[in-house]
């Protein structure tokens, strides 16, 4: 691809022309008549062009991906208006210019500098410029506004066109051209350098990111609006509450987003705010709001308009979305951040005290789950790309697909189908000269700028409405999903669009999108009443909220189903009394797919499954550990037999930042070939691992091992160190620690109470039961630490377990492994003193084998290699647990006690152990160098003795040690 840029050793020459030119006509072009529309023409696009950029899009790109993006000049409201250029790398914008004309002093115009960081910082960007060409200045746009803020406030760098600053200091484009070039150069901005700078700690300090302000401000909005209510509407229930402030607040963000972007009339939500009943004139508005989108956002209902909201209230939340130091330009803002700050917004709900107070707390379900799931824009990309993208072909006429999220949340999954199914749709219409033409006489397309064009409302709205189909059993999420929706349809419509809307047909502005988006639980149909079971009462109806899919979707499952099924299902397991006694029965008669230990996510896929047509895709985000855990083998082996070109993702990146979860990506067809594509992501890049077919794990150990395929080489090593060895627990009792608490168990049966003030546990001996408490933690290899907990040990636990398995002389080897090359922890422990479930423990048996033998080879690099290659955990980062059933499989190489060869073997690594406890023990009491030295120094003497214990060669052992 050829750009107008001159060679790199000219560069700096025509610089220096373009300044010469500047300075030459320095009061011409400094004149308030000289305009900025001819300061760009004349310095600032060749300027940049000095750095590479493709400024005329003389490449010919379509418009979705050209290098540069320019904003028509908006003469309403010059303050708010978008910046100049959008300079990007594809379609993902890296940093902003705004253009002055010389006259403006940009050193101290306060108001360009907020209106530029304001559109920064909306849409998430590191840098952005302000240049009038005379002054050139970086701002980092992390930073949020305040009312403190001067010109200089954010501002990294500022040069001038060819001036002096004092009597010697030069701070000009000619001296800082490196500097300048090493940022923004279209070169370092594509490449690394700019993105390294970007993240540099320099940029990063002082930062705060703008969904976490905005969702701290809405959180905000909340909490006020809650109290307000509830005490001033004391009829109310918690449920009203809810719904009312909900539909306040996204009420009022759609028409400050409608302003923003000159759909609505400007300031005129501040309006509603001069004199007294704020609320009525809200009102107002809310009303023509309805007449004029037609959609259920704004649909009337008496007791929402009849609620009592003080004016001191609602008037400071308004009033905090104008003014120019306001942080945000809510038309700037991408829906998907929005998303992400409502997806955590709605894991909160407002609860009501005893005194009709209200409070904020987490919902039930949420914390339990540990936090909140919202999933990153990459992930949904990947997936809607992996799904969607195989059904739609921008090259071919675009097929009417649809598309069901059946856990949508606040719908970013749907935001991502529908923004590719725009896209897609825009590229076909306009491929060449002959279907854009018939594209825009029908309606399709319009002509927005010189060779730009955009799909019609009409023709948003149509696709809207016959491709994306959402579901969620909260009625919040249900609202929130459609207001995404609303503004993903509204994104680039402007008051000049909004002439050339409905030319073809007499629709309003946004649809109705009940149809689309319903409330109900994807899991639950009316048959969970069958049976003797009686109807509950409302409360219990709300709760369980039955959905009946071929009613609800009459006209779907008459053309044989959904085409696509996508999204992030619900993690709940049913351990912790996350699951009724009637759900639980329910589910266990309706999933095939449900084992011992239920989790949604797994009856989700099977649902999934049900609700696509025969040609159909499904791909979800769900935990990794399906792939390796004996509990979900049935799941496992159900996806193996029955999914077509299938693709997993081991997700190596921790992908939900407030919760700590392992995940992978699950995709596959109901028709196709019998493959697998196995994917590593690291770092937000996917990596083709491998094909192979589903036999290939069918037919072996029946988990999915990533480990094992990529390492080849090793897995063949596998059958070596097993061919003769005997497993763990034939030679030794394996058996796992104390559960200590569990609602119902125990004598007397514990309460949930009991359970979380985790009443049997003291820092004190209190009497004779007390024993000494060891957790996971405390198990490292060969040493033990100690909390100093107790626990009262006896049948007042969930499950105490034999007394003689925490006696004597025995190994207890820690439930999650390290990361390579010692994976497996084991300790030798001779004391009285209880394990709990993070630890397992290995009793010898008197069939000559000493402990301290199984000890060696359970510590040794040789079975760390095995394990990692053969259950494939450490493709788990935060939680790669393994059980008390693995363990008793691991390999013990067997001893033939009359053989004095192996016997000798067998001593040997006995002596070696009971070196490394003395030099373990020393360490626990003296940080000596030279005792590491001696650990380093046994490690190596107790792995070399392994390997010829399990009979390696050179070239075997080089394999186990990576070389």
């Amino acid at each position: 691809m050829t750009y107008d840029t001159p060679p790199p050793d000219d560069r700096k020459a025509r610089l220096h022309e373009l300044v010469e030119r500047f300075r030459t006509n320095i009061n011409q072009y400094k004149n308030p008549n000289y305009n900025e529309e001819d300061t760009r023409a004349d310095f600032i696009d060749p300027f940049f062009k000095l750095l590479g950029w493709d400024m005329d899009n003389t490449a010919g790109t379509g418009e979705r991906y050209r290098e540069v993006k320019r904003e028509k000049s908006i003469i309403i409201d010059d303050k708010r208006k978008a910046p100049d250029y959008a300079f990007r790398v594809g379609e993902l914008t890296k940093f902003f210019v705004e253009a002055k004309k010389p006259s403006v002093i940009i050193e101290h115009d306060l108001s360009s500098a907020l209106q530029l960081r304001r559109y920064g910082y909306s849409r998430q960007l590191a840098l952005s410029i302000l240049t009038n060409f005379s002054e050139f200045a970086v701002y980092n746009t992390k930073i949020k506004l305040t009312d403190k803020d001067t010109a200089k406030t954010a501002r990294i760098f500022y040069c001038r066109y060819n001036e002096h600053l004092g009597k010697c200091h030069f701070t000009n484009y000619e001296t800082n051209f490196d500097y300048i070039d090493g940022i923004f150069s279209r070169k370092n901005v594509w490449g690394e350098k700019f993105d390294d700078y970007a993240e540099s700690g320099a940029i990063k300090r002082g930062t705060s990111p703008v969904d976490k302000e905005l969702l701290s401000a809405v959180e905000g909005w909340r909490l006020t609006l809650a109290k307000n209510i509830a005490r001033r509407n004391p009829t109310f229930d918690v449920r009203q509450i809810n719904i009312a402030v909900q539909k306040i607040i996204d009420r009022i963000l759609f028409l400050r987003i409608a302003e923003g972007r000159h759909i609505e009339r400007d300031e005129h939500l501040l309006q509603a705010i001069n004199g007294t009943g704020t609320y009525s004139r809200l009102q107002e508005l809310f009303i023509d709001a309805d007449r004029k989108y037609n959609a259920g956002l704004f649909e009337r209902q008496d007791w929402l308009e009849s609620i009592v909201v003080d004016d001191k209230t609602i008037a400071p939340i308004i009033k905090g979305l104008y003014g120019e130091r306001c942080p945000y330009a809510f038309e700037a803002i991408p829906i998907e951040i929005l998303g992400s700050i409502y997806e955590r917004f709605l894991g909160k709900t407002i609860l009501l005290t005893a005194g009709h107070n209200a409070k904020v707390d987490y919902k039930p379900e949420v914390r339990k789950a540990g936090g909140v799931y919202y999933t990153p824009q990459y992930i949904v990309d990947y997936i809607v790309r992996e799904t969607i993208g195989r059904k739609a072909s921008p090259t071919k006429p675009m097929p009417t697909l649809t598309i069901l999220d059946p856990a949508c949340g606040s719908g970013s999954f749907l935001i991502g189908a529908y923004t590719y199914l725009l896209d897609a749709h825009l590229t076909y219409y306009t491929k060449d000269t002959a279907t854009r033409k018939k594209s825009i006489s029908n309606g399709k397309i319009y002509e927005a700028g010189e060779n730009t064009y955009q799909l019609s409302i009409e023709e948003k709205q149509r696709i809207l409405l016959n491709n994306i189909y959402g579901v969620d059993t909260d009625p919040l999420a249900v609202e929130v999903t459609k207001l995404s929706l609303y503004l993903k349809l509204m994104e680039n419509e402007t008051a000049e669009s909004r002439d050339n809307l409905f030319r073809h047909s007499d629709m309003k502005m946004l649809p109705n999108l009940d149809g689309n988006v319903r409330c109900g639980n994807s899991l639950i149909e009316s048959d969970f009443y069958n049976g003797s079971k009686s109807l509950f009462d409302d409360d219990e109806m709300l709760k369980i909220n039955a959905f009946d899919w071929k009613k609800e979707f009459p006209t779907i499952f008459k053309a044989g189903g959904f085409d696509v099924v996508i999204g992030n299902p619900p993690y709940v397991f049913a351990r912790n009394e996350k699951f009724t006694t009637d759900n639980k029965e329910y589910f266990y008669r309706k999933y095939a797919l449900a084992q011992y230990q239920l989790n949604t996510y797994i009856m989700f896929v099977e649902q999934g499954v049900k609700l696509l047509k025969p040609t159909g895709w499904l791909g979800f985000i769900i935990p990794s550990n399906w792939m390796t855990i004996n509990t979900t083998s049935r799941f496992r082996e159900y996806i193996l037999r029955n999914g077509k070109s299938i693709t997993l993702v081991n997700n190596e990146d921790k992908v939900f930042q407030d919760s700590n979860v392992d995940t992978s990506i699950l995709v596959f067809a109901r028709a196709g070939e019998d493959r697998i594509s196995l994917v590593r992501m690291k770092d937000e890049i996917f990596e083709a691992v491998e094909q192979c077919e589903p036999d290939l794990f069918l037919n072996t150990s029946s988990i999915i091992n990533f480990e094992a395929i990529v390492n080849k080489v090793g897995a063949g090593l596998l059958s070596k160190i097993e061919v003769d060895a005997v497993p763990l627990d034939t030679i030794a009792l394996v058996k796992s620690g104390i559960k200590a608490y569990e609602v119902g168990k125990g004598v007397p049966p514990m309460s949930k109470s009991d359970k979380d003030a985790r009443i049997y546990h003291s820092k004190r001996k209190l009497n004779k039961n007390y024993k000494k408490y060891l957790d996971g933690v405390d198990v490292g290899r060969y040493r033990i630490g100690w909390s100093g907990q107790y626990v009262q040990y006896g049948n007042n636990l969930a499950a105490p377990r034999r007394p003689e398995l925490f006696q004597g002389e025995r190994i207890l080897v820690r439930q999650i492994p390290s990361k390579p090359p010692y994976s497996v922890n084991g300790s030798y422990v001779t004391g009285n003193c209880i394990n709990d479930l993070n630890s397992m423990i290995v009793l010898k048996k008197e069939n000559g084998y000493h402990i301290k033998y199984i000890l060696a080879i359970l510590n040794s690099r040789l079975i760390s290699f095995w394990f990692n290659i053969k259950y494939g955990k450490l493709q788990r980062n935060l939680f790669p647990q393994f059980k008390v059933n693995e363990l008793a499989q691991f390999p013990i190489r067997k001893v033939n006690f009359s053989d004095k060869k192996e016997k000798r073997i067998h001593d040997r690594l006995v002596e070696l152990v009971d070196q490394m406890l003395s030099v373990q023990t020393n360490l626990l009491t003296s940080a000596s160098e030279l005792d590491r030295k001696r650990v380093s120094i046994l490690d190596a003497q107790i792995d070399k003795a392994v390997y010829a214990l399990y009979d390696l060669s050179e070239e075997e052992i080089k394999i186990v040690e990576g070389g």
